[in-house]
């Protein structure tokens, strides 16, 4: 059988144990049984895990050596998951805020409604300002909050991704000023509200409708980013004293089975 993640060369030790080989054996196969993958995993070793096997040996263990068996987190790993899932938070708020803008149909901020004018009360066909310029604001804070942890990634492909982000949008720069929006030394966007909502707002959709708009490709970014830090936390893959997974995509799956 597979080594346990999480128990290292403790391992030896479990032979000085009661023998739990019968919790590994189905008694409704032959020994040549078939071997097989499924999301990485073989399918004996799934087997074991779904019929709740490894779960009861690791309690077992754990009950026999206690917490020094258990597998250690150090103050620095802690820290760097706590960033990691920041990071994760971010770039998930910034690609539903971009989501507002890009979308297009009868729930895309950019359809045109009833407008009344307050002098003479006739009504004419227009763009909701104040909406629109409300889901640009909340871009704009999730995107200055994704550059600001971005930045300080060790994650070379978070930092590929961040760099393509500012460079799309630095290369908006005059089209973002001409409605309002400026870009700081330090990357991060402001947008003046009375500017904003004194242009032409066929440029702020020109700007953010669609998934070709830099709105779509700030929202490309913020997903490629989430994805990687999600697969980097997955790194921490190693079973708990509770017989479960840890962060690990296959392994929160296989875990709904115990």
């Amino acid at each position: 059988m597979a080594n346990v993640n999480g128990l290292g060369s403790d391992w030896a030790r479990l032979s000085t144990m009661n023998n739990y080989s019968y919790l590994f054996d189905n008694s409704s196969s032959s020994k040549s049984s078939t071997s097989g993958n499924l999301l990485g995993i073989d399918l004996a070793e799934y087997s074991s895990i779904t019929r709740g096997s490894y779960s009861k040996l690791i309690k077992a263990y754990y009950a026999k050596y206690g917490d020094d068996a258990k597998p250690s987190s150090s103050a620095e790993d802690k820290s760097d998951t706590i960033a990691k899932t920041t990071l994760k938070n971010n770039a998930n708020e910034l690609y539903e805020a971009t989501n507002a803008l890009v979308s297009n149909g009868k729930e895309s901020v950019f359809k045109q409604v009833e407008l009344k004018k307050e002098d003479s009360g006739e009504t004419t066909k227009g763009y909701d300002k104040d909406k629109i310029y409300d889901a640009v604001n909340s871009l704009i804070k999730a995107y200055n909050g994704l550059v600001d942890k971005s930045t300080d990634s060790n994650n070379n492909a978070v930092l590929r991704q961040t760099l393509h982000m500012i460079n799309s949008t630095a290369s908006n720069s005059s089209l973002l000023a001409d409605v309002g929006i400026s870009i700081g030394a330090d990357n991060k966007l402001a947008v003046d509200e009375e500017a904003f909502k004194n242009a032409d707002m066929n440029k702020v959709k020109t700007l953010f409708n669609g998934s070709s708009s830099l709105g779509g490709k700030i929202q490309s970014a913020a997903s490629n980013i989430y994805m990687n830090v999600n697969n980097s936390l997955g790194d921490s893959n190693f079973y708990t004293a509770g017989g479960t997974l840890g962060n690990y995509s296959t392994g929160n799956i296989l875990d709904n089975f115990l």
